[in-house]
């Protein structure tokens, strides 16, 4: 761009790319759910620790306030956020265009506002840390597999045109190549 003049703009990762990306953490999230996040000990004794066991420590101490929104922020509307990009992407790649798809154009701008896992992430890094000094700390796999659940859904997030979802929805068009 040398005399201000844009050539060209176009996606990085081409059409599809945030579709594979929505997709891909949606696949994620399961194995995220489902297998040991952390695990920690010190002298012979252990406890495994899956993704939902500070959600669940959090309710039965009282804290239910927190534990809900530990549990909205960092699962539930992450995997919701991905299933509304992944549902927008695949129906202009499916041609789905007798569906209005504004509703759902406007959840995305909503949950990713409130879908925040990789606060999570840094929280669970931060308790590492710290637990480190204490205890015997092993990170489990599900803590890979949210870790890349969150990069998929970042991914595919930045992938997600909002600038001309707007344009379009001010002037009653469909948005950033989205079925009306």
């Amino acid at each position: 761009m040398r005399c201000g003049t844009l050539l060209a703009q176009g996606v990085r990762l081409g059409p599809d790319g945030a579709l594979v990306f929505s997709v891909t953490g949606l696949v994620l999230a399961v194995p995220a759910a489902l297998l040991p996040f952390v695990s920690a000990g010190k002298l012979g004794a252990e406890r495994i620790s899956l993704l939902f066991t500070g959600v669940t420590s959090l309710w039965e101490t009282g804290m239910r306030a927190l534990a809900v929104l530990v549990f909205l922020g960092g699962w539930l509307l992450p995997v919701l956020l991905l299933a509304a990009l992944a549902l927008l992407h695949a129906s202009t790649r499916l041609g789905w265009r007798q569906f209005d798809f504004r509703t759902v154009r406007r959840a995305v701008r909503v949950l990713e506002h409130w879908a925040i896992p990789e606060v999570q992430v840094l929280a669970v890094l931060v308790a590492l840390m710290k637990l480190g000094s204490v205890v015997v700390v092993t990170v489990g796999s599900g803590f890979w597999f949210y870790c890349a659940m969150v990069l998929s859904l970042l991914i595919a997030q930045r992938s997600f045109e909002f600038e001309s979802a707007d344009r379009s929805l001010s002037t009653g068009g469909s948005d950033a190549g989205f079925p009306p």
